[in-house]
């Protein structure tokens, strides 16, 4: 896998968390002392601030300014961020490099969002990461096929952090996302695409394919 990560690594603090809970329920239920109770209801309380604390973490994302984004060499490239929920669209997205790019070579990083639900988030669930993979892999392999230099990983389960986070790493010039065919995505119907419009500061486009 082509710069990709596996959440594995985040079941392991999780299942940790799940042992530690239930010797202390144990304790609290065998000792019946009001020692026990207590320390039992406080971590029931300090697992409650860090359930807020991580999804409140996951809140509005915040884009990267002009500053603390990567500087592109000068290379005379033009770089492509892209956003991929199925669909390869390697076509569209060779014909809006060659038009935007203006016989400059172009290359494109490709972000195949960890699409998932909260509680996939919590529990590193393989399942949603192997498809993200699968994803990028069958993007990339398109995009290569026509001749795009192209390389990725992938992201966030929000596509709008996603994209932030690929600000971040990777000096793009315009974004795209793509999608494929058929009923639309349901973090695409929620505004996706307006928002990357207004905060990204640069081109964002759709394309389904």
């Amino acid at each position: 896998m082509r710069g990709a990560r596996s959440p594995e690594l985040l079941a392991i603090p999780m299942v940790v968390v799940a042992v530690v809970y239930a010797g202390l329920l144990y304790w609290a239920l065998t000792a019946e002392t009001a020692l026990s109770w207590i320390v039992f209801v406080l971590a029931n309380v300090a697992i409650a601030v860090l359930v807020f604390a991580l999804l409140l973490r996951r809140g509005r994302p915040r884009f990267p300014s002009g500053s603390q984004r990567p500087r592109a060499p000068k290379d005379g490239t033009y770089r492509l961020l892209v956003l991929a929920d199925g669909g390869s669209a390697a076509a569209a997205i060779r014909e809006q490099l060659a038009r935007e790019a203006a016989g400059r070579h172009a290359e494109a990083f490709v972000i195949a969002p960890a699409l998932s639900s909260r509680l996939d988030w919590l529990t590193g669930d393989q399942a949603v990461y192997d498809r993200a993979a699968a994803e990028l892999e069958s993007t990339l392999a398109a995009l290569e096929a026509v001749g795009i230099d192209a390389h990725g990983r992938v992201g966030a389960a929000d596509p709008v952090q996603a994209a932030a986070d690929g600000l971040r790493e990777y000096p793009a010039e315009a974004i795209v996302v793509v999608t494929e065919p058929g009923a639309t995505p349901a973090w695409l119907a929620e505004g996706v695409l307006e928002t990357l419009q207004a905060r990204a500061d640069i081109p964002v486009s759709h394309v389904v394919a």
